[in-house]
């Protein structure tokens, strides 16, 4: 188990498990009960020729992402709605939470061509570091800022569904299950 960090106040702890409820992340629902069994270590071989070298793994900790929850905004525009949807996220919607302190990544487009008479799907990927911090700061900044809840009111009629997803590498897993 991963040791929290000394500055780690019970008012965080606490604050980061309200945030959990009233942001509805689910990333910290459900505590784990069991452990991973410790790996076997291998008998190294003897030395002999040189293995040859392959491509370097992308290790999460190189990436400095192995502390980190992911969002997905899925929009589901109605037809013929899709840009106008996506431009409107971005100019008005995406500062907000960048202020909130989410960090934008990345958005695609579903598929790959706007269209008229059908709904084209739109994800907005964000991430967030501090899970005690950002996932507070993100809740309150937003939950009673009217820009963010007006947008959210007039966005509804252009569009057929939208849901929020959250995740976290599986290396960051055991800490969010120890909380």
């Amino acid at each position: 188990m991963r040791q929290l960090p000394s500055q780690l106040s019970r008012r965080s702890f606490v604050a980061a498990g309200a945030c959990a409820t009233v942001a509805s992340l689910g990333v910290l629902a459900g505590c784990a009960t069991e452990t991973a069994a410790v790996p076997e270590l291998k008998e190294e071989a003897p030395e002999s020729a040189p293995e040859p070298a392959s491509e370097p793994a992308a290790d999460l900790a190189d990436t400095g992402e192995e502390n980190v929850i992911y969002i997905v905004d899925r929009l589901v525009a109605k037809p013929g709605e899709g840009k106008a949807v996506l431009d409107d996220f971005m100019a008005n919607m995406k500062p907000l939470i960048e202020g909130a302190g989410w960090r934008f990544k990345r958005a695609t487009v579903a598929p790959a061509m706007w269209l008229d008479t059908d709904s084209n799907i739109i994800e907005i990927e964000w991430t967030m570091g501090d899970i005690v911090q950002e996932a507070w700061a993100y809740s309150s900044g937003t939950r009673y800022n009217p820009e963010y809840v007006q947008w959210w009111t007039d966005i509804r009629d252009r569009l057929v569904s939208n849901d929020r997803v959250y995740s976290a590498p599986e290396g960051y897993m055991e800490v969010l299950n120890n909380v």
